[in-house]
């Protein structure tokens, strides 16, 4: 059997189109862990002081595995700050922030995964970044923007969910948190 050249172009161009298509809408995009189960009002946070600082939410984590995704924006000030989320507990807080001059932090109580430092993914000045951690037993996995940034283990002893600010300059930076997003497996347990 002969296939003309045409034949395969043809074959080829569909097949590219559906290939398209489907990259168009989502099919290949990463998922959180289960279903969506609650999503938080916004909030303002103002980083007006040098160092590190970790507002706790009243706001517990699932038990199970669970993603959380969190969308913040510079609304004024010193972009020289960075804003992000924590999930675990104050010993040891899983940590991923953003700078809106084009930087990311990734720590894990005081070990340091990845430094302040540049990545392409960031958008910088006053607009918005979503911050995403997936969850599974102690595997994590970090994006940002939907970008894959980390992946590794990390122990959460505690189960809790906090707003990250760093301050470099002692001037003030008002940021804006748009949403929180908290997904997790359904409970199977009867």
């Amino acid at each position: 059997m002969k296939l003309s050249l045409r034949g395969v172009l043809a074959y080829l161009l569909a097949t590219a189109v559906f290939l398209i298509i489907l990259i168009a809408v989502g099919v290949f995009d990463p998922k959180p862990v289960g279903e969506l189960q609650r999503t938080l009002p916004g909030t303002s946070l103002t980083v007006n002081q040098r160092g590190q600082t970790v507002v706790w939410l009243d706001e517990p984590l699932p038990d199970g595995d669970f993603s959380v995704r969190g969308t913040a924006v510079l609304q004024e000030g010193n972009p020289d700050s960075g804003i992000g989320l924590a999930v675990g507990s104050e010993a040891h807080a899983f940590v991923v922030a953003v700078s809106p001059l084009g930087y990311v932090l990734v720590q894990h109580g005081d070990e340091v995964v990845l430094p302040w430092q540049p990545w392409p993914h960031v958008r910088a000045d006053n607009t918005p970044n979503e911050i995403w951690i997936d969850v599974r037993g102690n595997e994590i996995t970090v994006r940002l923007n939907r970008e894959l940034l980390w992946q590794g283990t990390a122990a959460l002893e505690t189960r809790r969910l906090g707003l990250f600010s760093e301050g470099f300059g002692g001037e003030t930076a008002v940021y804006t948190i748009s949403t929180i997003e908290i997904f997790a497996t359904e409970n199977t347990e009867d």
